[in-house]
């Protein structure tokens, strides 16, 4: 089996910008990141891409927090066709790596707690919870606030 390939983007293409917001809506519908948000992210947040075989399978996107040393994860995906193959937990292994390598102290992300596959995901990746967040996302769409401590440990 091939090895997942993440690498960082800070400039768009239009040809990849497209493609990532398709993959984007295929994978979080209206929860993704658009063709106006993911230049953004590129250039003043972070854009992370796992490819297999050259080939997009997964994102992670999100920004540099107000507070010092934190960083916000925004969308996180494994498109459908690549999931069931732990290559969610290998993204985010080294979108924690990296973004430690950039003098981060945190990583934080909102999740659903009622999304299993994700709770589980965070979970394995050290996540802690630190708030709910009741309504977050408008009237009955509560979230969790979760953090995972960035280090710049090479994997054993």
């Amino acid at each position: 089996m091939s090895e997942l390939v993440v690498r960082r983007l800070f400039r768009l293409e239009p040809e990849t910008l497209g493609r990532l917001a398709e993959h984007g809506r295929e994978s979080l519908g209206e929860a993704a990141l658009d063709e106006w948000l993911l230049p953004v992210a590129a250039a003043w947040g972070f854009l992370f891409v796992g490819e297999l075989d050259g080939e997009p399978a997964g994102s992670a996107q999100g920004f540099r927090c107000s507070d010092k040393g934190d960083f916000y994860l925004d969308c996180f995906y494994i498109r459908p066709r690549f999931r069931r193959r732990s290559l969610g937990t290998t993204l985010l292994g080294q979108v924690l790596q990296l973004l430690g390598h950039e003098g981060g102290r945190r990583l934080l992300v909102t999740a659903d707690p009622e999304n299993g596959a994700a709770m589980a995901l965070y979970d394995a990746a050290g996540f802690q919870a630190v708030e709910e967040l009741g309504d977050f996302y408008g009237k009955g769409r509560s979230r969790l606030l979760m953090a995972a401590a960035l280090g710049v440990e090479e994997p054993r």
